[in-house]
């Protein structure tokens, strides 16, 4: 592989795209856990970006994109392949009532342009530590909002490599915590957000509001990866948690919060076996508690 990695990377120049070996995964999630992906990409373009993926697509190279790493679980041993991280790709234009935003926009500068320029309908997502491609990979939210009802059109390309094209926010069966991103045979490029007139004095309020939300019921002072799991019909993950007695437990340096229990954090050098035997254990305790299978809302990377 490392002969296919060096013709790769003598494609790009500095400009267009940065590659670093053994980089840290611990350095790019929100949980501060993971071992050394044996390389790191960092294209500066959507070109580029679609150029590195047809060339490891057509190589063979194991490749996973990411954006924030704020809903991932790294593996301790770390990825045998290149980690494309699409941060640099973060411009955000806005239209009317429409919003344009690059892949690795982050979603809190959406929510306040949107806010300053008085387009409403983003200020419930504030506070989600999301890139807007990983956004739409989970479909994210807050209570009912998801960004999927805010989707006009996303620009895409095969994670394999090829051509972009554009879909529409129906062709994404955005549906709760889920989209056709996560069949991972689509990489998002970029997507047109619509929203409606409002008062950004209103908005911002609103925003405010939201953010105070989070900081009273999250624990926002621990790395963490946010809720574990999705929420059940008709109940909340956090509420059964809690129930089976599982608030604050922990195991290793991973627990689960004890100011909500629908939260994984890292209290002090947890590993992805302290954070998986976590995880694993509140699915199993819940199920044999009160008979509901938990669906983790936390992502693997490889073999986390």
């Amino acid at each position: 592989m490392q002969s296919a990695l060096r013709a790769v990377f003598s494609s790009f120049s500095r400009e267009e795209c940065e590659f670093l070996p053994s980089y840290s995964l611990a350095r790019l999630t929100t949980l501060r856990i993971g071992g050394p992906a044996a390389v790191l990409a960092l294209p500066r373009t959507e070109a580029a970006l679609c150029r590195l993926l047809t060339l490891l697509g057509d190589a063979g190279i194991p490749r996973f994109l990411m954006g924030n790493g704020s809903n991932l679980l790294a593996p301790d041993g770390g990825y045998r392949g290149v980690v494309i991280r699409t941060t640099a790709l973060r411009d955000i234009t806005a239209r009317g009532n429409t919003v344009t935003a690059a892949c690795g926009a982050s979603l809190p500068a959406v929510v306040r342009l949107s806010n300053s320029l008085g387009i409403a309908g983003f200020s419930a997502l504030a506070g989600i530590p999301a890139s807007i491609g990983g956004a739409l990979f989970m479909n994210a939210g807050a209570g009912d909002a998801c960004i999927g009802d805010r989707v006009v059109t996303v620009r895409v390309v095969p994670a394999s490599g090829g051509e972009p094209f554009e879909i529409t926010g129906e062709e994404c069966h955005f549906s709760y915590r889920k989209s056709i991103f996560q069949g991972r045979g689509l990489a998002v490029l970029s997507a047109v957000l619509s929203g409606k007139p409002g008062d950004p004095s209103v908005l911002s309020e609103e925003t405010h509001l939201a953010l105070e939300r989070r900081r009273r019921t999250q624990p926002l002072d621990f790395p963490s990866a946010g809720s574990i799991f999705r929420r059940p019909p008709g109940d909340f993950a956090g509420r059964l948690i809690e129930a089976a007695g599982l608030r604050g437990y922990r195991i290793g340096g991973a627990g689960i919060s004890s100011k909500h229990a629908g939260f994984l954090i890292n209290v002090k050098d947890a590993t992805a076996a302290d954070a998986r035997a976590l995880i694993e254990l509140a699915r199993a305790t819940v199920m044999e508690r009160f008979g509901v299978l938990l669906k983790r809302e936390i992502e693997y990377l490889g073999e986390a």
